[in-house]
């Protein structure tokens, strides 16, 4: 009796190759469950610090430009030739890729040291992509604009950057403040940008306050 039953405990110790195949590939597709879940999460946050990022660039690029349109000065008439200006208000029209790439230049005293600068915002085509550009003078030195120019990259990868002023109710995408002998009441900025396929645009309203008649 005795042999019998250590028999049989030798007969039932461990497991099948069976039981171990079976518990391999349980195993293996519960790793492979927790692995994809991982990979997705980790793919859902890079794009949302990607996307938070555009935001975060657009939301601020377009504060800069607000504010520094609400501090926008003109002294007296002038050209067309920023090269020559002293002051202006200058905007363009232009599209890249059939997506809106409007240029703007203005006076305006700058928030880098409190001075009068002439102050341009226009968009560049590189590799298939658009970036908002900011470049920055002393009016002093206006001559000689492009030898003491500040350049910076506000934003890359964007769809499209709008620049629209008030005239008679009615919003245009051009203003010339030597023709029209004035700023404009309002300045409507926007900024376009993909968020995963969705196109987002996002905008801000400037009123410049200083010296609107010339």
């Amino acid at each position: 009796m005795v042999q019998y039953i250590l028999k049989r405990k030798k007969e039932t110790a461990g497991f099948t190759l069976i039981e171990v195949l079976v518990s391999l590939t349980l195993l293996t597709i519960v790793l492979g469950a927790i692995y994809s879940t991982f990979f997705m999460v980790q793919r859902a946050l890079e794009r949302f610090d990607n996307v938070s990022l555009k935001y975060h660039e657009a939301r601020t690029a377009l504060d800069i430009i607000r504010r520094e349109i609400e501090s926008a000065y003109i002294k007296k008439p002038q050209n067309k030739d920023i090269t020559r200006n002293k002051t202006l208000f200058l905007v363009k029209d232009r599209d890249i890729f059939g997506n809106s790439a409007s240029t703007i230049y203005f006076t305006s005293f700058s928030f880098r040291d409190k001075n009068l600068h002439v102050i341009s915002y226009s968009v560049e085509e590189s590799e298939n992509k658009l970036k908002l550009l900011k470049m920055e003078a002393p009016a002093v030195t206006i001559s000689a604009l492009f030898s003491s120019l500040y350049q910076a990259e506000l934003m890359d990868g964007i769809e499209g950057f709008s620049v629209e002023t008030l005239f008679n109710n009615k919003w245009v995408k051009t203003w010339d403040a030597s023709q029209i002998n004035k700023l404009p009441d309002s300045v409507r900025v926007s900024i376009l940008f993909d968020d995963n396929g969705r196109k987002v645009k996002l905008t801000e309203y400037a009123r410049p306050r200083i010296s609107k008649s010339l």
